[in-house]
């Protein structure tokens, strides 16, 4: 290998690249293939560990979120059984010197209450205990005392004294408040110092009472065992060799495992990221692993420094290394060798072709494409022109039959020019033409997606389908006119000059049935009528579209011939002394005679004659126009009947067929005839005495409400609330309110019914709706009314 020496002139042959600088750069490539493929192992080996790693801390931070929230729980349900207890609010506006009966009630809801509550409990809740500020009275499952014989003879918070305590824990508005990690200390010299006090705790505090942040009488505080959750910090460190912190929502720091607080940034980077992240911790890098809980609003934040993890990737990076450098030295004496050996042959080729050929200089590419520009040369430009006049032949033939159908030219079926014809590849059997015109009114059916590529599927079928029905006796051509319209040509055969007229009408009735039913598209087939000479397919194709306007009147799914619409009446059905009888059932409020009336009109307008799409419009229009007129002249309030920012005419002329148009006319009519019904009769008040029954009937249920009322009577919420406010002189839902509260004056004489108890049977779906519902009519809460209709009850109870 070290005698090869390649001469620069082998390398390069005037001002082009010698195929051998192409072989030894395609040599040099295969070499670094493995040698990329080591390096993308690597990188993939680096990306797989950090991946698992992150998978691993998330993993334990979420078992770590999962056990603390179910012993968080513990301390929310714990809270609910306390705030939410009915006497709470009494014991809380207990004052200091209160008499011997109040404060057996505290000692009562020790015993009663917070000493049962204790059972709900782990150990993973050390204590707690409610602070009544008013009577200064601290009360856990154990004992009642003032909060300074707590304070000196229970357990101390390190570092806080008396008077920090009160103001910063018993005294402070807390809302679900988990405080940092507090160390605990007993008092040597009280008994209590020979029970179990651990070292740190959380505390959990909430203000007292619950509905008001505002007004605090008192605070409920529940001391977290902090043991339990070092254990697993023990256990999450020791297996990912990471710092864990717990941080709540305003990024204080809760607990930790290190003594280096979590920084400030880190935290941003956190609320700004989705997943694990790489943060340089005192120039070290830091792979941050984190976490969210609801149930507390904490972080679990995971802290690994990358060495841990990376180790194993750097000793792998140290062998990619080595490997790359010994394969570049042992691989590149080879790889010039290998590629002159397999250049030697090429260059005797050249030289040989280069002999037959009459040439000055070498050639101006490389071996390669000096041989294939002498193999293939004349070959590919003929090949060339052969595909370029084979791809215009398409465009030609659809642009002659898209003149054809537009009338820009006449047919010619002459000799002359037959050979014109043949060149686009086409074929006339005789000077007698008709045109087919193909409205596609729906795909939805055929398919979901209405995409550019299914209605070039959907035309295609069309296509195809027609040109086969065309060609069983006759010649058929398909011409695209529109994203969805097409035409068909249709030249009829000499020798079925008789039967012409029968077979276009097969082949229209045949393609709307194939493709309605076999391929779920909808359609409409619009024919002209048949022509001979050259003019024949200029003068078919208007006949055609004005068949296809025709299906305003017959809708989709139709086949309209010219020949059968040629005699349309051009005048309408809808004489003066029938609008007038039509006005005079609506303002009656005789639905049924306005139903049939309409039917009637569109009988005698669609049904047995022929009427032109203008006029339908038109008479429509009139029809839209009488339901104005009796809206108009009788101050209806046309947002009240039909509705706010309702347009009639834009309605009903949204609809493409008459029938829709009908249909919907005879809705509007209906509705604003049953308005004039139910105001105008004698049955007013029947309706009013059936609305103020369901009422009282139905209090207790809560979805009792206007739009229901509405749905039971069959009529719309705008008109049940206006027909109540005109009878009653109150607004429905004022007067449900008014009803309820009523009741639920009644069921209070009852000192056994709770608010929530009552709530439910007054149709509230809690207690706290209820409350305030009562506050806002009666102005005083459900417990004082309570006390103004029952004054002597404490004292004869006690």
């Amino acid at each position: 290998m070290t005698n090869v020496k390649l001469p620069l002139r082998w390398l390069r042959v005037g001002s082009r690249k010698s195929a051998l600088t192409t072989m030894i750069v395609s040599n040099l490539f295969i070499l670094l293939i493995p040698l990329s493929m080591g390096l993308f192992l690597y990188a993939k080996v680096e990306q797989s560990l950090e991946k698992s790693a992150n998978r691993s801390n998330t993993a334990m931070l979420e078992q770590l979120k999962l056990s603390l929230d179910t012993k968080l729980a513990e301390v929310d349900n714990l809270m609910r059984q306390v705030v939410l207890n009915p006497k709470l609010d009494y014991l809380l506006k207990i004052p200091a010197d209160a008499d011997s009966v109040d404060k057996y009630r505290l000692v009562e809801f020790m015993k009663d209450n917070m000493n049962r509550y204790r059972s709900m409990v782990s150990s993973f809740i050390f204590d707690y205990y409610v602070y009544f500020a008013s009577s200064d009275t601290i009360v856990n499952a154990d004992f009642l005392t003032d909060s300074r014989t707590f304070y000196d003879n229970t357990y101390q918070f390190q570092n806080m004294t008396y008077d920090k305590w009160m103001k910063e824990l018993l005294s402070a508005p807390h809302k679900m408040a988990y405080m940092p990690v507090t160390a605990l200390e007993s008092n040597p010299s009280s008994a209590a110092g020979t029970e179990y006090i651990p070292d740190d705790v959380v505390i959990y505090a909430q203000s007292l009472p619950l509905r008001s942040q505002t007004d605090i009488l008192g605070n409920f505080i529940v001391l977290i065992d902090v043991s339990h959750i070092k254990q697993q910090f023990a256990q999450l460190e020791a297996a990912s060799q990471s710092s864990i912190y717990i941080v709540d929502h305003t990024g204080r720091t809760i607990m930790s495992t290190s003594d280096t607080p979590l920084p400030g940034d880190l935290m941003q980077r956190i609320e700004q990221n989705t997943g694990p992240f790489d943060y340089q911790i005192g120039g070290v890098n830091q792979l941050v692993s984190f976490t969210s809980s609801q149930k507390a609003g904490w972080k679990y934040v995971s802290v690994t420094p990358s060495d841990v993890f990376m180790k194993q990737v750097h000793q792998i990076q140290n062998w990619s290394i080595g490997l790359l450098l010994l394969c570049l030295i042992a691989g590149l004496p080879a790889v010039f060798a290998m590629a002159y050996r397999n250049y030697k042959p090429l260059q005797k080729t050249v030289n040989a072709i280069m002999r037959g050929k009459d040439m000055i200089g070498r050639p101006a590419s490389n071996e390669y494409e000096f041989i294939r520009e002498t193999i293939e040369g004349s070959i590919h430009e003929e090949k060339n022109l052969r595909s370029l006049l084979a791809q215009q032949t398409p465009v030609i033939r659809a642009n002659y039959l898209s003149r054809l159908v537009r009338g820009y030219m006449d047919v010619n079926v002459s000799a002359d020019s037959e050979e014109t014809l043949k060149f686009m590849e086409l074929t006339f059997v005789s000077d007698r033409f008709a045109v087919l015109l193909v409205q596609i009114e729906d795909i939805s059916r055929f398919s979901d997606q209405e995409s550019e590529q299914q209605w070039a599927l959907v035309r295609f079928i069309v296509s195809n389908i027609g040109v086969e029905l065309a060609q069983r006796h006759h010649q058929g051509f398909a011409v695209e006119l529109d994203r969805d319209r097409l035409a068909f040509l249709i030249n009829l055969d000499k020798e079925r000059v008789h039967r012409a007229d029968a077979d276009v009408r097969d082949i229209a009735d045949s393609l709307n049935s194939v493709i309605t039913h076999r391929f779920r598209i909808d359609i409409t087939v619009a024919a002209g009528a048949l022509h001979q000479g050259a003019g024949a397919i200029r003068d078919s194709y208007p006949e055609a579209l004005a068949a296809l306007e025709y299906r305003i009147i017959k809708g989709k799914n139709a086949v309209i011939h010219f020949q059968d619409i040629a005699d349309a009446k051009q005048h309408y059905y809808y004489p003066l002394d029938i609008e007038s009888q039509l006005i005079n059932f609506v303002r009656s409020g005789d639905s049924d005679s306005v139903g049939k009336l309409l039917d009637t009109i569109y009988a005698m307008n669609f049904d047995s004659t022929h009427m032109t799409p203008d006029l339908g419009k038109c008479l429509f229009f009139n029809v839209t126009s009488t339901l104005l007129k009796v809206i108009n002249s009788t101050n209806t309030n046309q947002d009240e009947v039909l509705g706010a920012d309702f347009d009639p005419i834009k309605e009903i002329f949204s609809h493409p067929t008459v029938e829709g148009m009908h249909r919907k006319t005879k809705e509007l009519f209906e509705t604003l005839t049953r308005s004039f019904k139910v105001e105008r009769s004698d049955h007013s008040s029947q309706l009013f005495h059936d609305i103020v029954s369901m009422v009282e009937r139905d209090l207790h249920d809560p979805n009792l409400g206007l739009a229901l009322i509405a749905d039971r009577f069959g009529m719309s919420p705008q008109y049940i609330s206006t027909f109540f406010k005109k009878h009653q002189g109150q607004n429905l839902l004022d007067y449900m309110t008014r009803k309820r509260i009523d009741k639920a004056k009644r069921l209070m004489e009852s000192r056994e019914l709770t608010n929530a108890h009552i709530a439910q049977q007054v149709g509230y779906t809690n207690d706290v709706v209820f409350i305030r519902a009562f506050k806002k009519l009666e102005g005083i809460t459900p417990g004082k009314y309570r006390d103004t209709i029952t004054p002597d009850k404490t004292g004869s109870d006690s």
